[in-house]
């Protein structure tokens, strides 16, 4: 039977393990496909923070302008000459038209104080007269000037203004060497004592142009302002058929971003809201400028899916042929030694199992009753030799003789193997003799012929163990015998998914020495405890006595005990964990650590951390220590390896409980912050390093505390708290601005004017001039 002979099928195992090797194959695709879509999003999050910068610049720019036009028409609203005329009749007097003069020069000075501003007007309602910068005219020609060529409602405009009191922006069209230019129009009204008079409009008509000066966009890119009644009050770029598409219920939130389409092209729009006017600032993209970029990023992931699929598929092919040749070589002894053909299209493995279980049946029934005694008999035999237990009566070389075995030199070694893991068999439906049965003849036959290669060997099964004596020829290695074991654990593994633990003993001399050979292993394979499961371990590399340090002890000093005491008080599960890590790593890269050092260790390691929950004094110290278990825990475990990880689970839930105990006292910082805050405010070396230092904490991890409990960083805390004492003293004219910085913390007048225009937009000077 060869290779070319098997043809795949559903039931073959190459079919099984080529769908295993493409679904490996498939997890770098998914991992392209994964980075294309994250390097998506990143681009599209750096074009969106882009916008947002754009838009941020915009409305601080906006925003302070109207700010300042706002205060200048808080100011002209309390001017006694603009209240004054509001009574004046018509016909005008002399005096009243010198006052209209007059009038109209205060407004050139208001003009001049805001560059921002293009025109003021003041509507007298009584009168219908208009004072400007300029000549006075009446309402209907007010409304002409602002509303540009385009059509008058009259009516409407009668309706704005006979409003009994107006604070807000409309967009307006001025006439401009008869060209329409966008405006900005600000209307606010003059308070009057007797609410019943008709009362004066303030207007400030500002460009559009002016509005936007400082803006500039990028290539592309459209800018615009629109207001709570869904009115656009300024834009730039080249997209202005926009209304169709924004409005402002849609722009949610205070910021944010979505797409859509506007006249059949796709575009991102982004947009934040102002926090003093409500405006929503919005800023509208090609959403072809994302694939712009995205478009070398394609290539590149395009390249990769080829170059994985081609690679990916010689490799799998190559693979699938090498592993399948042992085990179709396997499969052709089998088949040439007990006569069962291998049916094309069936299962390897299936075929495995039932030509191990017809050779069973048929050695049964040919050797009969004679075959199973002689069997037992050889057993016992090389069970006698390794415990060094032989018939007295009956001389060595007799009973070797009778058992077929042909020793040919002096020197012998013994291998121990044990089973940690089942592999495939245990998805069998074999019962559990059968099941140790048939993987303890794969294992002795594995051991027989690699070893039988080169020397001569014997395998027995041994107190529920494996052993295979070792008769080493002439011109041996000193590494052979771990050479054997590597191939026998190797083997198995790949074909048959058993893990093996195998012990190597040292080289002994005669007959008699095949006992020490034994006791060598034996030693051997109770180091697993130490090195884990799945490990070849050599007597030679075991613990003797005289090295270094002596198996008596193990490394675990007293600081290093205590470093981890502190680790552990602080609920640091990731320092502490390093730690462990760190001193078994030690302990076990020594060779000299014995198997009940190395559980001392780890003991001591668990006790360590229990003492630690002594010390800190938990409140349901009883109750966690009882859920946790730590000590039947370790006991139940196997390896050192499997003690690790226990270990890691009972530090894992001691620095989870001892964080969240704590977890109620730090959430108390905060308020004791605050109040300390307000009580000294006053004090001119209140800082951050004065706080830790009353706090007896370092200052970075009190800044990063408070902001962690209150959102806000402590050093804005304690500008905002003295601003706000300051601007009730200003309010209550309790002495000059110098003694007010004073008496909140602050010795240098020009910190405190520079801190309290960053908070309130003006100076204590001006804040105290305007109440």
């Amino acid at each position: 039977m060869s290779l070319r002979k098997i043809r795949l099928s559903k039931q073959s195992i190459i079919v099984s393990w080529l769908l295993s090797y493409i679904s490996v194959l498939l997890v770098p695709i998914v991992i392209s496909i994964i980075l294309y879509t994250a390097t998506w999003h990143v681009v599209v999050s750096e074009v969106n923070r882009a916008n947002e910068a754009l838009l941020q610049q915009m409305e601080q720019a906006i925003d302070n302008n109207l700010s300042g036009i706002e205060r200048l028409s808080v100011e002209m609203a309390l001017s006694k000459r603009l209240a004054g005329f509001i009574n004046a009749p018509k016909p005008f007097s002399d005096s009243d038209y010198y006052e209209i003069i007059s009038l109209a020069g205060d407004l050139r000075v208001y003009k001049m104080a805001n560059d921002f501003i293009e025109e003021i007007y003041v509507y007298y309602k009584n009168s219908d007269t208009v004072v400007s910068t300029h000549e006075p005219i009446n309402s209907r020609k007010l409304m002409e000037n602002i509303s540009g060529q385009e059509s008058v409602n009259y009516d409407e405009w009668n309706v704005f203004f006979g409003k009994r009191y107006i604070q807000e922006y409309a967009p307006v069209t001025l006439s401009e060497n008869g060209q329409p230019v966008k405006a900005v129009m600000y209307a606010k009204s003059i308070l009057l004592d007797n609410p019943e008079q008709p009362g004066a409009v303030i207007l400030f008509i500002i460009k559009e142009t002016k509005l936007l000066e400082n803006i500039s966009p990028m290539n592309q890119t459209t800018v615009a302002v629109i207001d709570k009644n869904n009115q656009l009050i300024a834009s730039h770029g080249p997209k202005t058929n926009y209304s169709e598409f924004l409005s402002y219920d849609r722009l949610a939130g205070k910021n944010g971003l979505l797409y859509g389409e506007l006249s059949g092209e796709e575009i991102a729009v982004s947009y934040t809201t102002s926090k003093s006017s409500g405006w929503k600032y919005v800023s509208i993209m090609p959403s072809e400028l994302f694939d712009e970029k995205m478009k070398y990023v394609k290539k590149l992931i395009y390249v990769s899916l080829t170059l994985s699929i081609l690679i990916g598929g010689l490799v799998t092919f190559l693979f699938v042929k090498r592993n399948y040749n042992p085990l179709h070589s396997l499969i052709r002894n089998l088949s040439t030694r007990s006569g069962i053909s291998f049916e094309e299209g069936s299962n390897e493995y299936g075929y495995l199992q039932a030509a191990l279980n017809n050779t069973f049946a048929e050695k049964e029934r040919i050797g009969q009753r004679l075959e199973q005694h002689r069997n037992a008999i050889r057993s016992h035999f090389l069970q006698g030799l390794l415990k060094g237990r032989l018939d007295q009566n009956v001389p060595v070389y007799e009973s070797l003789a009778a058992h077929n075995i042909n020793l040919t030199s002096p020197d012998f070694a013994v291998l121990l193997f044990q089973v940690d893991h089942y592999g495939k068999f245990m998805e069998t439906g074999f019962v559990e003799p059968q099941k140790v049965r048939l993987v303890h003849f794969i294992i002795m036959n594995v051991a027989e012929e690699v070893a039988g290669s080169r020397h001569y060997a014997m395998a027995a099964e041994i107190d529920d163990m494996l052993a295979c004596i070792i008769n080493l020829q002439e011109g041996y290695e000193t590494d052979d015998l771990t050479r054997i074991a590597e191939q026998v654990k190797q083997f198995v593994q790949d074909h048959f998914h058993i893990r093996l633990t195998i012990a190597v003993s040292g080289i002994h001399q005669e007959l008699e020495g095949i006992t020490g050979a034994y006791q060598d292993a034996l030693a051997g394979l109770e180091y697993r405890f130490v090195m884990g499961s799945g490990e070849i371990i050599r007597y030679e590399d075991l613990p003797r006595e005289g090295s270094v340090r002596e198996s008596t002890s193990y490394y675990y000093p007293l600081p290093v005990e205590q470093q981890l005491i502190n680790f552990v008080k602080t609920g640091d599960y990731e320092k502490s964990k390093a730690l462990i890590d760190e001193v078994v790593e030690i302990n076990e890269s020594d060779a000299s650590l014995s198997v009940p050092m190395a559980k001392c260790l780890m003991f001591d390691l668990i006790s360590t951390m229990l003492k630690t929950i002594d010390e800190i004094g938990a409140s349901d110290k009883r109750e966690f220590l009882n859920r946790v278990n730590a000590v039947d825990r370790l006991t139940a475990c196997e390896t050192i390896k499997e003690m690790k990880i226990q270990i890691g689970d009972v530090l894992r839930q001691v620095c989870q409980s001892i964080q969240e105990e704590r977890k109620q006292d730090n959430n108390l910082l905060s308020q004791k912050v605050i109040a300390y805050v307000r009580e000294h405010y006053s004090s001119d070396n209140l800082n951050i390093a004065m706080i830790g230092e009353a706090f007896r904490l370092t200052p970075s991890y009190l800044s990063k505390q408070f902001k962690a409990q209150t959102g806000e960083a402590l050093l804005e805390f304690i500008n905002k708290t003295r601003i706000e004492k300051a601007k009730r003293l200003l309010s209550e004219e309790a002495g000059s601005i110098m003694e007010v910085a004073r008496r909140v913390g602050y010795s240098d007048i020009n910190t405190f004017n520079r801190v309290f225009k960053k908070y309130e937009g003006i100076t204590p000077g001006k804040y105290k001039d305007i109440l």
